[in-house]
């Protein structure tokens, strides 16, 4: 359902897109510097840090975006089964996206698209998980103003998404700091978790 409406939506299109423009480096850096050693160094961290952003755009679309609320709750499945189909299908939208990107970096380097893999899915699980947590029913047409709704939220995802990034460019330059970097990430979302609106309700 999430796919079909944003796909029937070209103001949604184009407000998503506009975050793909963080993929317009990497992807000249692909096209000029193929197979060029220390491209993954810069590559990686910006695609972990452009998933971050586009699955949290995203995932305020479904979670907190719902124009029907009242209608998806009365569906006879369990709440928590709704969010999780919602967080697939955000899931699903960023593989779809970034799939090139990775198997391109895999011609050259396995163990680098394997480092990017898994700093895209964890920075885009991490935005998921942030809007989850501190979701509150909007409009889809408040996309452009959603950053104001919850300070916390915004400046948690960031910091989470360039620590994820970060962790990224350290993994792939072959330094195991990276776990530090990782774990730093882990517990700023576990913070976040600390003050969120949803501990809050459990």
């Amino acid at each position: 359902k999430e796919r079909v409406l944003i796909l029937r939506d070209p103001w949604l299109i184009s407000q998503s897109l506009m975050q793909l423009l963080y993929l317009s480096p990497p992807a000249i850096l692909l096209w000029h510097n193929w197979g060029r050693t220390g491209l993954a160094i810069i590559l990686v961290p910006v695609l972990v840090m452009a998933a971050g952003q586009l699955a949290g755009g995203l995932a305020w679309l479904t979670i907190s975006g719902e124009d029907a609320p009242d209608l998806v709750g009365s569906a006879p499945v369990a709440p928590r089964r709704l969010l999780r189909a919602k967080a697939e299908a955000v899931l699903q939208c960023i593989a779809v996206v970034f799939c090139l990107f990775v198997a391109a970096l895999a011609l050259s380097s396995p163990y680098q698209a394997m480092i990017a893999a898994l700093g895209i899915f964890a920075a885009a699980l991490s935005s998921i998980a942030i809007q989850l947590w501190f979701r509150s029913q909007a409009k889809r047409s408040d996309f452009r103003r959603r950053h104001t709704s919850s300070r916390i939220a915004t400046i948690a995802e960031a910091l989470i998404s360039i620590n994820w990034a970060a962790a990224g460019g350290v993994a792939v330059s072959g330094s195991l700091f990276w776990l530090v970097v990782a774990g730093l990430a882990l517990f700023l979302l576990w913070c976040v978790w600390i003050f969120s609106p949803a501990r809050a309700r459990a």
